[in-house]
């Protein structure tokens, strides 16, 4: 039977230096997807795993917008929204049924610290860890993950390996056959040179694509934690999670449903040539 884990941890800590842009007005967690703010979706898919709680572990530049937040989510908040504004009333809030907290991310810069705060606040047992910038629109990623993989096991969620997708992924090298398969390395995105001369010596089949979506057993999460004290640089949960897969197994779901990183840039919009009376032939 499969352990349902205790909550889902959202890893909302970030600033969004890729989208340097406009992040620093909002949080990339708020960037729409089919109308809605990436964060919602990524509850609902929380909500969809029945746990019945998840903890936002956000960035303190954005604790005034998460304020905000926490009273747009609140019970009945979108069916008072709906009356001002003279709209018909919704007979689903967004995550139904799950509890919602906020906390400020404390400690160094990094995806660890969110893990570990979110899963101090969660207090035992395992934990499903989402990064928010990470969308499905299925709102199914953490089910299928903790559905598949061994009960009791830490796990990732992974996508079929694609070269030109690798250079902004961690590239996991897996051992077995199947759906799930076993991590027996994992290197931090490659440039398309050491992409493709991995493709090369283990063959695209043995390769995945990390996604934002982790399950994280007690044992993980306290090596995780003696991992973050004697690191002096920025600790990287990737990096991490292949050195315990050295002696410990971690399993890989594939799932071959799209995410969304809303952290990417928007493409370059193509400059329109201005007409001068010289171009007007």
């Amino acid at each position: 039977m499969t352990a349902q884990p205790v909550g889902v941890v959202i890893a909302a800590g970030g600033l969004g230096t890729r989208v340097g842009g406009w992040s620093p007005f909002l949080p990339k967690e708020f960037r729409p997807v089919g109308g809605r703010p990436g964060l919602v979706h990524v509850l609902e898919e929380a909500a969809a795993l029945g746990t019945g709680r998840a903890v936002v572990v956000h960035h303190p530049y954005y604790a005034p917008l998460m304020s905000w937040t926490r009273q747009v989510l609140a019970p009945g908040a979108l069916a008072r929204y709906q009356e001002l504004a003279q709209q018909p009333v919704s007979a689903r809030p967004p995550a139904e049924g799950l509890r919602v907290d906020f906390i400020a991310q404390r400690g160094r810069y990094a995806d660890i610290t969110s893990a570990l705060n979110g899963s101090e606040h969660l207090r035992s047992g395992d934990i499903c860890l989402a990064f928010c910038d990470n969308v499905d629109v299925g709102h199914t990623a953490l089910s299928e993950l903790i559905a598949a993989a061994a009960p009791r096991t830490p796990a990732v969620l992974a996508a079929p390996f694609g070269p030109q997708a690798a250079t902004s992924h961690g590239v996991i090298i897996c051992t077995g056959t199947g759906p799930v398969r076993t991590m027996a390395g994992l290197v931090e995105k490659p440039d398309p040179v050491h992409a493709a001369q991995l493709a090369a010596e283990y063959g695209p089949d043995n390769l995945r694509l990390l996604l934002g979506r982790v399950r994280l057993t007690p044992r993980l999460l306290h090596y995780l934690s003696a991992t973050a004290r004697r690191t002096a640089t920025e600790p990287r949960l990737s990096l991490a999670l292949a050195a315990y897969a050295r002696s410990h197994r971690v399993d890989i779901v594939t799932n071959s449903s799209p995410m969304i990183d809303l952290g990417a840039p928007e493409p370059a919009q193509p400059t329109q040539r201005k007409l001068t009376n010289d171009s007007r032939q």
